[in-house]
């Protein structure tokens, strides 16, 4: 079975849409665990801010056939086919990893954005802190730490929520 870990994001009816997209996520894959929840600002427009956590899941699925899977449940959830880049989100499941796989065509393994954006990077290494990225052969935890030394004078607004108890009803 694969490890994949999936990023999840939503700033429209956040509670909701990260609820319902966590339960459909555990009902398609093997649940293994998650990160904490944390709050983020919205990347390249204005707008809500954004709730946004890693997942790790085990699958014998295909990495396209994950994708599709992801793709599935945004649209079940509200999410647009095609729609802008930066603009708001119902829901957001992105393929970070898929075990050590490394390919180019979608989904882009290892993503891209790991190492561009906290809201990736630091609940990654919360949940996989030890494994190393497959092209940098570094820890995502030593790469989290490099991440926040590089950006200490301009740090992406993130922070962790500390009430997430709606997520387990």
């Amino acid at each position: 079975m694969a490890r994949v870990f999936l990023g999840i994001g939503s700033n429209t009816d956040r509670e909701k849409h990260i609820r319902a997209g966590l339960k459909a996520i555990a009902d398609s894959f093997s649940w293994c665990r998650r990160s904490r929840l944390f709050r983020s600002v919205s990347v390249g427009f204005s707008g809500s801010d954004f709730y946004n956590l890693v997942v790790e899941v085990e699958t014998n699925r295909s990495a396209t056939e994950v994708l599709a899977e992801c793709k599935r449940i945004e649209q079940q959830n509200g999410r647009v086919p095609g729609s802008a880049k930066y603009s708001p989100r119902t829901l957001d499941i992105d393929v970070l990893l898929y075990d050590d796989m490394i390919r180019e065509q979608q989904p882009q393994l290892p993503r891209g954005e790991i190492l561009e954006n906290a809201f990736v990077l630091w609940p990654l290494a919360e949940i996989a802190g030890n494994r190393l990225h497959p092209l940098l052969e570094v820890s995502y935890q030593q790469l989290w730490q490099q991440y926040q030394e590089m950006h200490k004078h301009a740090p992406q607004q993130l922070e962790p929520i500390s009430d997430t108890s709606w997520l387990d009803n």
